[in-house]
């Protein structure tokens, strides 16, 4: 929930607000980031512009209590757009990535298996989106929908797919690992 006197300090330009706002959005933000585009270093430059986007233009911000919404529909445009413009990363880069992080996946540590998280990345841009969204950010379906720019239910239609994708994925994963023999 967000603190509606935070953002209204922060819409009248107090920096030690934003400074606030900051420290209470950026893990997540970086989070969500990275959960979409694999790449630390870019999920950091995504963390960067979306909060030099939002210093520039909070004041064009009307409603406070949309301010969630708001900031994830530009997290999401710019980590979308950065993934875009960027070329396929080398293995090396992943290297690099991996050793910045202790865990490679612990910003799905809530969700606990490895499996999930390499299905997930597997999923369509859109439908992976929608379940960072949901599950890690537990965002309703409504302020999905706004974040996207789609309907209700094209959001409840990703999020069936996704978990009929990911149950065939994770079922495939274990009759594999259950096929296999041990000396």
């Amino acid at each position: 929930m967000v603190d509606m006197n935070l953002i209204i300090r922060c819409k009248t330009g107090d920096m030690s607000a934003f400074e606030e706002l900051y420290e209470t959005y950026s893990t997540k933000a970086l989070r969500t980031a990275l959960s979409i585009v694999n790449r630390y270093d870019l999920a950091e430059d995504i963390l960067q512009e979306t909060f030099c986007e939002c210093f520039r233009d909070i004041k064009k911000l009307r409603a406070p209590e949309a301010f969630t919404v708001w900031f994830y529909k530009i997290l999401v445009r710019n980590s979308w757009r950065m993934l875009y413009n960027e070329k396929k990363f080398s293995h090396k880069q992943l290297k690099t990535c991996e050793s910045i992080m202790k865990d490679p996946h612990d910003y799905f540590k809530d969700i606990g298996s490895n499996d999930l998280v390499n299905a997930i990345n597997r999923l369509s841009l859109p439908m992976k989106t929608t379940v960072i969204l949901y599950y890690y950010n537990d965002l309703p379906i409504k302020e999905i929908a706004k974040i996207m720019g789609c309907f209700q239910g094209t959001v409840k239609s990703r999020l069936f797919n996704s978990r009929k994708i990911l149950a065939k994925e994770l079922k495939k994963q274990s009759t594999e690992f259950s096929g296999r023999e041990y000396i």
